[in-house]
């Protein structure tokens, strides 16, 4: 297992080294590749500047139509960009056939460095009739790639003979006129030896080399493989491994693996502004050499240490745990039979000697704790008896006996609350005001248990205290709100529907305290109350409350109930809802007030699949018959 274990870690440990070292090299070939990054968009920005300068030449000498410019401004133009510019060879500013004038079919400024005089000067040759700018293979390429001002194209990399005698590229940027037509193009000539020369020398193994090529013309800029330079200006179809590196569109560097005789190489390759390919490919072995040494040492210590601790620890536990260790276990099979008494007896300070102690402790600590267990079960016997009776006396506070009123035949009231814990925060009420006055009560205290029992003890006394001295609903609301405000420091409140019902008329006048809308059954249909809450009662002193009137025709019936129906859920966390309280009530709307009181608690405890019932459940049912009497 250890072994098995050991050999994991090994190949773990070598899997992170490589990743890292693959992190190393991948950063190497992004540094040399930058700063080539770097000339390229200087050379870029350059032949941006310089076709935007030839674009208010010819906006000065032809379009505008002032005092012609002369020549010798555009040789200015193109001999002081230059004489800033020193990274390249030279360029110029060229236009298409007659667009300066119309007797002048081709008319161009070219500048270049001449080491003979150590200074940037105009070359006149480009300038004649003589020279055929407009068919030579790098004007045809940058016209037809050209895509909008401020683009740039580059042509194929090429061996200038003739001037410099050396490795260049050009790149060029159209110049536009006001209407977007192309009238001419600007160029910079970029001498690429000394940049190719830097690269030959980039060698971050022994064996490793360099590829600098042009995928979109198929050149071979640069390929340092010992004696590649035979290479230079070949299509990239020559390198049978060039199939098997990796690089991506954007910027970063990719990696690929390829194999060149016996010798696997990992390639790292980016692609470079102007669309070249730079690729550094070093041979697996020589990136990982260091690893592999580190690795094996590192094996060599691990296997040392381990073949050490097994030692150490086979003697340690033959001369100083095997005697201790046999006495600890018969004084523990003691204590299992159930003496708590016994004291084992090891007087050696190791974790032998430390562990018999904790035992010890352990068995003082445990007879300690049985007599508190004790002790609290019979404390937590008396809450519960104590709870028990809180539940009744709960209970008994609300009126639980029906048919509430056996003499009255105008209406038929049926409620009843069942609490998440021994006793809630739910309450409901009815009472006769007067002799033609009922009034109903339902509401929610927030919170539940003992607290929430409290406030509605307090808050059920007061609404029927003042609702029973001749007030109206809303002048109840405003009384009770301002008391319970006054005397509130825990910061609790309730919601509250309230309502007072003229028998012989039917016109029933309620005020809602923030409550859920009950539910009116008229025309054999239960649909919603239109009620807009009002605050919640203990929430802010002198809140004013609407009262708002309907009249119940006989055979009405009005729902009232708490969030704990519409809000209960499922295993899933699902929510009952009103919608589905809504099409429950419809289903049942036959039944009697206690049978449909109770189909709607046995539907939320059929959805509720056996979850926790997580808030009070509270229902009241109203049906107005009508002046009977």
């Amino acid at each position: 297992m250890i072994v098995a274990a050991f050999v994991i870690y090994s190949a773990v440990t070598t899997n992170i080294y490589k990743r890292v070292r693959i992190e190393e090299v991948s950063k190497t070939a992004a540094f040399e590749s930058e700063w080539v990054c770097k000339l390229i968009t200087q050379m870029e920005r350059n032949a941006v500047d310089l076709a935007l300068a030839g674009q208010q030449f010819y906006r000065e000498r032809n379009v505008r139509r002032i005092d012609p410019v002369s020549d010798e401004v555009g040789i200015s133009i193109v001999i002081e960009n230059f004489s800033a510019f020193t990274a390249a060879a030279g360029g110029g500013i060229w236009f298409e056939p007659y667009v300066l004038n119309a007797n002048t079919r081709r008319l161009s400024y070219y500048a270049f460095f001449d080491p003979a005089v150590n200074a940037v000067r105009h070359d006149p040759e480009f300038a004649s009739e003589q020279y055929d700018y407009h068919n030579h293979l790098w004007y045809k390429t940058i016209t037809a790639e050209i895509s909008g001002k401020y683009n740039t194209v580059w042509t194929m990399p090429y061996y200038d003979a003739a001037g410099t005698n050396a490795l260049m590229t050009t790149v060029g940027s159209g110049i536009f006129n006001e209407q977007g037509q192309f009238i001419g193009m600007s160029t910079v000539d970029w001498k690429i030896q000394s940049m190719v020369e830097k690269l030959s020398n980039v060698k971050p193994s022994k064996n490793s080399f360099v590829l600098l090529a042009s995928p979109t013309y198929d050149f071979i800029i640069l390929n340092t493989y010992q004696d590649g330079t035979e290479y230079t200006g070949s299509s990239l179809s020559l390198l049978p491994w060039y199939a098997d590196i990796c690089y991506a569109e954007d910027d970063t560097v990719g990696i690929g693996r390829f194999n060149k005789g016996k010798t696997e190489y990992i390639s790292f390759s980016r692609v470079l502004d102007n669309g070249w390919l730079f690729s550094i490919q070093i041979p697996a072995k020589e990136i990982f050499a260091e690893v592999e040494v580190r690795n094996y040492q590192f094996s060599v210590i691990i296997v040392l240490s381990f073949i050490t601790l097994i030692i150490l620890v086979s003697f340690l536990l033959t001369v100083f745990i095997n005697h201790p260790l046999k006495k600890l276990t018969i004084g523990v099979m003691e204590l299992g039979s159930g003496n708590l008494d016994k004291q084992i007896e090891i007087k050696s300070k190791d974790e032998i000697g430390t562990l018999a102690n904790v035992f010890n402790k352990m068995t003082i600590d445990l007879k300690v704790s049985i007599e508190r267990y004790a002790q609290e079960r019979a404390e937590k016997e008396r809450i519960g008896a104590e709870l028990d009776v809180a539940t009744k006396i709960q209970a008994s506070m609300l009126p639980c006996t029906f048919p509430a009123f056996p003499g009255r035949k105008e209406f038929d009231i049926f409620a009843m609350m069942q609490p998440a814990k021994e006793v809630g925060g739910d309450f409901y009420d009815f009472f006769l005001v007067s002799e033609n006055t009922l009034a109903i009560v339902i509401a929610d205290v927030s919170g539940k248990g003992i607290p929430a029992a409290l406030f509605m003890v307090v808050s059920k006394t007061l609404i029927k205290d003042n609702a029973q001295n001749g007030k109206s609903p809303k002048q109840v609301m405003e009384d009770v709100n301002n008391i319970l405000c006054g005397n509130n420091d825990a910061a609790m409140f309730v919601t509250v529907f309230m309502g007072f019902l003229d028998i012989p008329s039917g016109k029933f006048t309620f005020v809602n305290a923030g409550h859920n809308p009950p539910l009116l059954r008229s025309a054999d249909k239960y649909d919603w109350l239109k009620t807009k809450p009002d605050l919640f009662l203990a929430a802010m002193e002198n809140t004013s409350y609407k009262e708002n009137e309907i009249y119940l025709k006989p055979g009405d019936e009005l729902f009232l109930y708490t969030d704990g129906v519409t809000e209960a859920v499922d295993k899933e966390e699902n929510m009952f809802s009103d919608p589905y309280l809504l099409e429950t009530a419809n289903k049942n709307q036959h039944l009697s007030l206690k049978e449909f009181t109770i189909s709607v608690k046995d539907e939320i405890d059929k959805f509720a699949n056996g979850a926790e019932q997580a808030d009070d459940i509270t229902m009241l049912i109203l049906r107005y018959d009508g002046s009977k009497r």
